[in-house]
C-alpha cells in the first residue's frame, strides 16, 4: 500500500534556517526515543491541544503504526540527532468529513522563531491536499499565543471557541479556539512551477515555489552545498 510519504518524493530535505541545518522526514520507527525526549521538553500548555499524549511510549509507539498504515501523516524536523518538531494532518475517518484535514504542529522552544514550524505547516498542508482535502483545521488555546499568530499569517480564521474544552494537569480548564482554512477562498496560492496548491509560497528569484520545487531549485542554484 502506498503511504502518504511516497506521494512526493523529496525526503530527506535538507534546508537550513538562520544558520540551523535541519533535515525533514517522515515520522518512523527510528524516530521514536527522539520523540519522546522531543515531548518530555515541550511545555505543558503546549501538550494541551494534541490529541494524543506523545510523551508516552505507548502513545507514539501507536502513533508510529498509524502513520506506516497511511492512517496520517507526520513530518519530522531534525537537527542533529534531537527532534526540534513536527506537523501532522489527519483526514477525518467517516465519509462526510474526508475533506477536512486537522493540522497540528509543535515547535521545540530552542527552534522557534526561525520558520521552521511553518516550513513544517507547508509541509503537511502539501500532503493533506494530495490526499483530497479541501478544508483545514486547527485548534489551540488562545494563551498559545505564537501557534494562534502562525496559523493567522498563514491565512487561517478562527471558526469557534469551545469554552472550557481542554483540562491541564491540575485540573484547570481552558478554551479552546478553533482555526480553519478553506482552499476556495485562497485560489491564488498555487506554485509558480508545478502549480499544485500550497499553503504559502516559499520565494526564491521571485518565484512563488512549493516545497519539492523550491528544493529542486535551491539544489541547482547550489544552496544545498
Amino acid at each position: 500500500m502506498e503511504t502518504h510519504s511516497e506521494h512526493r518524493q523529496h525526503f530527506p530535505l535538507p534546508l537550513i534556517l538562520q544558520g540551523k541545518a535541519l533535515v525533514f522526514r517522515p515520522l518512523s520507527p527510528a524516530c521514536r526515543d527522539a520523540m519522546l525526549r522531543f515531548a518530555c521538553g515541550l511545555p505543558e500548555q503546549d501538550l494541551l491541544f494534541l490529541d494524543r499524549d506523545i510523551a508516552q511510549p505507548p502513545v507514539v509507539d501507536q502513533w508510529i503504526q498509524r502513520v506506516s498504515e497511511g492512517n496520517l501523516f507526520t513530518v519530522v524536523g531534525w537537527q542533529g540527532d534531537e527532534i526540534v518538531g513536527y506537523a501532522t494532518a489527519e483526514r477525518g475517518n467517516v465519509r462526510w468529513t474526508r475533506h477536512v484535514a486537522e493540522l497540528r504542529v509543535a515547535v521545540a522552544e530552542s527552534c522557534r522563531g526561525i520558520g521552521l514550524g511553518r516550513w513544517l505547516l507547508e509541509l503537511a498542508f502539501e500532503t493533506a491536499l494530495e490526499e483530497g482535502a479541501t478544508k483545514l483545521v486547527a485548534r489551540m488555546t488562545p494563551d498559545q499565543t505564537g501557534a494562534l499568530s502562525l496559523f493567522q499569517r498563514l491565512g487561517f480564521e478562527q471558526e469557534a471557541v469551545l469554552r472550557d474544552h481542554a483540562q491541564d494537569a491540575n485540573g484547570v480548564t481552558h478554551d479552546l479556539v478553533m482555526l480553519s482554512f478553506h482552499t476556495r477562498q485562497h485560489p491564488d496560492n498555487r506554485c509558480g512551477s508545478c502549480g499544485v496548491s500550497i499553503l504559502v509560497p516559499s520565494d526564491l528569484e521571485g518565484v512563488r515555489l512549493c516545497s519539492q520545487c523550491y528544493e529542486s531549485r535551491y539544489e541547482e542554484l547550489g544552496g544545498g552545498d
